[in-house]
């Protein structure tokens, strides 16, 4: 059995290293003219929010079980300084270049990146734009809570299951009527995602009863699970972003990486779950979110700019690549081991501080009472 119970889920750190590895592939992809490779990153992003919703879901419900309640201020206490930090700590440097003129980003392009709308508001520059996901990321925190709180665990399932046959169509519609004005919302807004974080959920709110059924358990142990992440591999590279390929592949798609996170996070015993908790995809799988924060800006555009102003004798793209990886791993370093480290060692402080149990004080009987 899995250990989604304990503080540390086995090998989604794995799987988190895997996605920000295929994000990272698919616009290194850019550099070298292979275009039709993108979808892999599209994949990867769409791991990271079924594991979010699968964390996040179970997460909540151990404290239901545990207390009764969800205590809505500290869950967001512990979110914000999770989150934040390492995200407004990145769009902090590119308002600096902004200002001294190293980068031509405009305020209009700054706020929906500032306000977590960029899924619906397009910044339009290049070293913002993948922050369409962390906008749906974020709404899905603000939303889900509070959701989960007032509907309770049963009407919560019946919502997300209702929402698994309706963001497929919606989509679709979606594609037909809007889609000559080409918005970003068509495949990036919270709405057109909502159905592969949902998915997420789900698996964790019925965890313990697909595990209690002996067909479910038999498909999880059969050898034949090693094809379904080749499975999910195969239809990703399928889908073209239009008309049906936004309901049916999707779908089938979010259905496959929920098998594959639960697969890996109950057979983390195997070959394939030794290799997602060695020690080299679990470090990358903590550092992914800094990952993903400053891998955009150095891919493609460090190459630019090493170019440009170091060596204007030489104008290959694929001279700048050094020059880029150190810049990008000192990036990455400085937004995990200083910014996160920090900000989670502060949220561990103010957590014992503002929302540790205090024993109630018991008056003593008086004396000769």
């Amino acid at each position: 059995m899995s250990s989604i119970s304990s503080n540390r889920i086995p090998s989604l750190d794995g799987l988190r290293a895997i996605s920000i590895l295929l994000v990272i592939a698919s616009h290194a992809a850019f550099l070298f003219g292979f275009s039709s490779f993108y979808n892999v990153g599209d994949l990867g992003v769409r791991v990271f929010f079924a594991i979010s919703g699968f964390l996040i879901t179970g997460l909540l419900i151990r404290e239901l079980d545990k207390t009764d309640k969800i205590n809505l201020v500290k869950f967001y206490f512990r979110r914000t300084l999770r989150i934040f930090p390492p995200y407004y700590f990145f769009l902090l440097i590119f308002v600096l270049l902004a200002v001294a003129g190293k980068v031509q980003i405009s305020l209009a392009q700054f706020l929906p990146v500032f306000t977590y709308t960029s899924n619906y508001i397009f910044p339009g520059d290049w070293n913002l734009d993948h922050a369409w996901s962390l906008s749906v990321e974020e709404q899905f925190y603000v939303i889900y809570p509070g959701f989960l709180v007032l509907f309770g665990r049963r009407t919560i399932e019946w919502l997300l299951g209702l929402s698994l046959l309706i963001c497929p169509i919606v989509r679709f519609a979606d594609f037909h009527v809007f889609s000559h004005l080409q918005p970003i919302w068509i495949t990036k807004g919270f709405h057109a995602n909502l159905d592969t974080l949902a998915i997420g959920c789900l698996l964790a709110l019925k965890h313990k009863s697909l595990h209690e059924n002996r067909l479910y358990r038999q498909m999880l142990s059969s050898k034949f699970m090693f094809a379904v992440p080749v499975l999910l591999v195969a239809v990703n590279a399928q889908i073209d972003y239009a008309g049906l390929n936004l309901g049916l592949l999707f779908s089938l798609n979010n259905i496959l990486i929920a098998l594959t996170i639960d697969w890996a996070v109950t057979h983390h015993a195997n070959v394939a779950g030794k290799i997602l908790n060695s020690r080299p995809f679990v470090f990358i799988g903590m550092m992914s979110y800094s990952i993903y924060l400053w891998q955009q800006p150095f891919l493609l555009n460090l190459g630019a700019f090493v170019d440009r102003y170091l060596n204007p004798d030489l104008s290959s793209k694929h001279f700048a690549f050094p020059y880029s990886l150190f810049a990008f791993a000192l990036c990455c370093g400085v937004s995990y081991f200083v910014v996160e480290k920090y900000s989670l060692k502060l949220r561990n402080y103010g957590e014992k501080v503002f929302f540790a149990r205090r024993p109630k004080l018991i008056n003593p009987k008086p004396v000769g009472a």
